[in-house]
């Protein structure tokens, strides 16, 4: 589970085993909305007021994607979904002032801007 107030990321696996994982995560308000698991296997997490995506992989390692997404706060609060094509896509709460954010299916961000 990605971390709102929390400096952590919390994991619960199959046996009912709870762990906060590293790195902590700098900021407040971090994530807010579910995360979406990939077709590999992480689970990506769209920024609230945070700087980047957050991915959780199945083994427990936590990575912050660049870029770093600038733009209002709060950014993303929706779920996102995954698309036949393997992408993810989460939609910002303001669409005029944050991209729509594309996580790719080898875990690449793309922030994709209205034409």
């Amino acid at each position: 589970f990605a971390p709102l107030s929390s400096r952590q990321a919390l994991r619960i696996d199959v046996n009912g085993n709870v762990d906060l994982l590293q790195p902590e995560i700098p900021g407040d308000f971090r994530y807010d909305a579910d995360g979406v698991v990939s077709p590999g296997g992480c689970v990506y997490f769209a920024p609230y007021c945070a700087g980047q995506v957050l991915s959780i992989n199945a083994a427990g390692g936590v990575d912050l994607l660049e870029p770093e997404i600038r733009g209002r706060m709060p950014k993303y609060q929706a779920a996102g979904v995954l698309a036949p094509n393997g992408c993810i896509y989460f939609v910002p709460i303001d669409a005029g002032l944050v991209p729509v954010l594309a996580i790719k299916a080898e875990g690449n961000v793309e922030l994709l801007e209205p034409e």
